[in-house]
């Protein structure tokens, strides 16, 4: 006996599964969101990552520093030039042709910048040995060939940061910022903005 059943198409086959599939269970619209909703939800979660990160960013944050505030010196004789606060004076007696020694009278800040002649690497060298010998509580590293950074806590209880930069002649600058180690909150971020203008001409 044949099977009495009709022989339909792919087609017609395929679109009867998918109607029958669809016949499960519905949500109601209501249960839906509309657009107004999500919005508001997004911008919540927008808002809190934003509170979030300002949180963040403000356990660590640093006082910024006042640009306006500050006045290059330029030393043409060995060529560089460096930015500091406009109230810093010139300590004569630490200061001759190769550099300059600069104070900040009421926190005892300083900044020493000097050209060093650097014979065959010796003066740089020495300073970086200094540092990575571990007789002294700094951390410094090379950025790049002819630049190294470094910053810790001296053992007269001084915070130092230096910067090294190599001339093509192959003499050297140092600028050097140093203050008392419990005000590093609030000098930190002069001390970077300070090192980060020293400049080569």
């Amino acid at each position: 006996m044949k099977n009495m059943l009709p022989i339909l198409p792919f087609g017609a086959a395929l679109t009867l599964a998918l109607l029958v599939s669809a016949c499960g269970k519905q949500e109601a619209v209501g249960d839906v969101p509309s657009s107004e909703e999500l919005a508001r939800q997004a911008d919540a979660a927008s808002q809190a990552i934003r509170d979030q990160a300002a949180a963040s960013a403000g356990n660590g944050a640093q006082a910024a520093v006042d640009l306006a505030s500050m006045e290059s010196y330029t030393n043409a004789l060995r060529g560089y030039t460096i930015m500091l606060p406009s109230s810093w004076t010139v300590d004569e007696s630490e200061s001759d042709d190769n550099g300059q020694v600069f104070t900040e009278t009421a926190s005892g800040a300083t900044l020493a910048v000097t050209w060093v002649e650097n014979r065959e690497d010796a003066a740089w060298n020495k300073a970086v040995e200094t540092v990575e010998d571990g007789n002294v509580a700094m951390k410094g590293e090379a950025v790049g060939e002819n630049e190294y950074r470094a910053s810790g806590i001296l053992t007269n209880g001084l915070k130092s940061n230096q910067r090294m930069l190599r001339k093509p002649d192959g003499t050297m600058v140092r600028a050097d910022v140093t203050y008392a180690a419990d005000q590093a909150q609030s000098m930190d971020p002069l001390a970077t903005t300070i090192l980060d203008s020293l400049t080569l001409q």
